[in-house]
């Protein structure tokens, strides 16, 4: 069972890394400031609060409907 956890934890730290990549993009000439950070952090919040309403509503929608 151990070694089934650390292989599915391996995995998982191997395919991350890319991805991470992909939705944070760093390379050798940009510079990372307070302010891009606040504003990824910002477009971030918009998105799951967006989601989390999205399924609030589905369901009050779905309540209403039956």
């Amino acid at each position: 069972m151990l070694k089934r956890a650390v292989v599915g934890m391996s995995i998982l730290v191997l395919t991350a890394g890319p991805a991470l990549a992909q939705v944070f993009p760093v390379d050798a000439t940009s510079t990372t400031t307070i302010t891009n950070v606040k504003a990824d952090l910002i477009a971030w919040g918009v998105a799951f609060i967006g989601v989390a309403l999205t399924v609030f509503a589905y369901k009050r929608v779905k309540a209403l409907v039956r």
